[in-house]
């Protein structure tokens, strides 16, 4: 293997961290709690939905560096699919009006944790499938 080959991998492995890292942190501020606080007490739901959200990204970026011409288009898609997950979670929050998700959360109820966590994934899918 090049050694150039090496060291660009090494930067995309770099860049895609944190673009996720990133994310997470700004997924926590949509949120009306502290994700990490949660999770450190136990709440799975929260969990749950995080890891879901965790996974899209890692998936959409990981699609996006398999199709992409190089890593600026990479980043692109990896933002495009960021507002997604965003809207989606706003969407989700819109489509049960009965209760607000981020209550949900809060009090665990596993439920709410699932189905945040597959719209995360349908998301991605979504993107992906735009993607390629």
């Amino acid at each position: 293997m090049a050694m150039s080959v090496f060291w660009e991998s090494i930067l995309w492995f770099v860049v895609v961290m944190a673009v996720i890292f990133i994310a997470a942190f700004l997924f926590e501020k949509v949120t009306k709690f502290k994700d990490r606080e949660e999770i450190k007490a136990g709440n799975v739901s929260v969990a749950l939905s995080l890891a879901g959200k965790i996974y899209a990204l890692g998936y959409i970026m990981k699609i996006s560096a398999e199709n992409a011409y190089n890593l600026g288009e990479a980043l692109a898609w990896g933002l495009i699919g960021f507002v997604l997950l965003i809207a989606g979670y706003f969407l989700f929050e819109f489509l049960t009006p009965s209760f607000k998700v981020d209550d949900e959360l809060a009090k665990d109820n596993k439920a709410v944790g699932i189905m945040s966590l597959a719209i995360s994934v349908v998301i991605a899918h979504a993107v992906a499938i735009a993607i390629i």
